[in-house]
């Protein structure tokens, strides 16, 4: 099952239209709220599903802090506290290298430069954290996919 990234959904929901601009940390307690709430419903449904298979999430908890600290921002307390309690299920975080030919999203509005600033930051932020990273290289998405699944079959 693959959760998708909260930011967007929050970026994409017009009642949040030009919060990441206007306020910053509102904006990251925005995404907090809704990377927990499709992490939640992701666990109910592989609990009433099928036991045993993998959750991806496209973010996690940990990119919030490296979002703020970019920004210099200082975390807020619902994330630090939110960290705590669900740092447990990242088991391993597969790390992808960006596209060279880095494009922005329509939604999104970093420069590239800005994009492998932050790419860093998030690096860093798991990295500080204890989190061991599997670095997946720049390849074609199948075979990112295949990688990906290999690994996560090894360390289940």
């Amino acid at each position: 099952m693959v959760v998708p990234e909260a930011a967007t959904q929050v970026i994409q929901d017009p009642n949040t239209s030009g919060l990441r601009s206007s306020n910053l940390v509102e904006f990251q307690r925005r995404v907090l709220d809704r990377q927990l709430e499709n992490e939640e419903r992701a666990l109910a449904e592989i609990l009433n599903g099928s036991p045993g298979s993998h959750i991806f999430l496209d973010r996690s908890v940990a990119d919030g802090f490296a979002y703020l600290a970019h920004n210099g921002e200082e975390p807020f307390p619902e994330i630090v506290e939110a960290w705590k309690r669900v740092s447990i299920r990242y088991h391993t975080v597969f790390f992808l290298e960006q596209n060279p030919a880095y494009e922005g999203a329509e939604h999104r509005a970093e420069t590239p430069e800005i994009a492998r600033a932050l790419h860093e930051a998030i690096r860093g932020e798991y990295e500080s954290r204890g989190i061991e990273l599997v670095g997946i290289p720049w390849i074609s998405a199948s075979e990112r996919v295949t990688l990906i699944l290999k690994e996560a079959e090894r360390r289940a």
